[in-house]
């Protein structure tokens, strides 16, 4: 009973990977063609981390969550991470198995608890990038429902009412017109009540919805959700979550990625500075989760001082 209910970092491990990937991604985009694979493992290092963190983080399922960290960390084959996902996807039916017998009851939230289905289809049957995107926003969209919630007001929307938005998501794959829309429809079901000022959380939706429309004029898609919509809503998500005294300063973060989409247009290498400078930044306001007391443990070493 014990280690059902005890967590653990297992974020931080994730974390470290993403680092090493986005490196590895980044270099890549001037030596090779790797740049998408290696990059779209940073993206899913961040997802697989904060999905098992916020909903199953205990110690006793840590055998799943190791496979599926070293199995997401083999860049040979896509299989790999298909195979990271089906881990994933058992840690996830064990939980919600424990969940069933210990009596609990939670809001269902089925953008969160498909994403890790998504993610075995997608690497499985992988033909483009655009497919990996997907479950990535599948998950973003559930998991900042709460975030959205606690710092602008925002009107929760669980169960079936989340049906429309995952629709629209996956109809995002086969018509990227839908990318936009789907922002467009989740902010109005979540934005339907006055909200409350929130600096860090209103540049997210201004970013991740501005990005998204003028993709439709630049054709650039694919950066357009990966810098407007995934590291805008896990900057911060992660660190509200993680570091959230200092959820206030992800502003000037997330502001970073908006010249890092528009000036690849003009000068691809220039564009190429803004990304690691946000994710640097990002790093830094949640790095008193990234030690020793923070994989022992699961919480910043601030919390535990206080």
């Amino acid at each position: 009973m014990k280690n059902a209910i005890e967590p653990w970092g297992v974020n931080v491990p994730y974390i470290y990977l993403s680092i090493v990937m986005f490196t590895l991604g980044g270099l890549s985009l001037f030596l090779n063609n790797y740049h998408g694979y290696l990059m779209s493992i940073g993206a899913y290092s961040l997802y697989f981390g904060m999905i098992q963190r916020l909903f199953f983080p205990a110690k006793k399922y840590i055998y799943t969550q190791l496979l599926a960290l070293f199995s997401l960390a083999i860049p040979f084959s896509h299989y790999f991470q298909a195979l990271a996902s089906v881990f994933l996807i058992i840690t996830e039916i064990w939980a919600l198995k424990d969940v069933k017998k210990y009596g609990s009851k939670f809001p269902i939230n089925y953008l969160v608890l498909s994403s890790p289905f998504a993610s075995f289809i997608s690497w499985l049957f992988f033909v483009n990038y655009w497919m990996l995107v997907i479950p990535i926003f599948i998950y973003i969209l559930g998991v900042n429902i709460g975030v959205f919630a606690a710092t602008l007001n925002a009107k929760p929307f669980f169960g079936y009412k989340q049906i429309p938005v995952l629709v629209l998501t996956v109809l995002s794959y086969f018509f990227k017109i839908f990318f936009p829309l789907t922002l467009i429809v989740y902010f109005s079901m979540l934005f339907s009540r006055r909200i409350k000022p929130n600096l860090t959380s209103f540049s997210v939706v201004v970013i991740s919805l501005g990005l998204a429309l003028s993709a439709i004029f630049l054709h650039e898609y694919i950066h357009a959700f990966y810098l407007g919509s995934m590291a805008t809503f896990f900057f911060s998500c992660i660190t509200y979550s993680t570091a959230r005294y200092n959820h206030d300063k992800v502003f000037y973060s997330v502001i970073l990625l908006v010249p890092a989409y528009f000036l690849r247009f003009i000068n691809l290498d220039v564009s190429a500075v803004f990304f690691p400078l946000s994710f640097l930044l990002f790093l830094y306001l949640i790095k008193d989760n990234l030690g020793i007391t923070g994989i022992k443990t699961g919480m910043s070493k601030k919390f535990l001082i206080k």
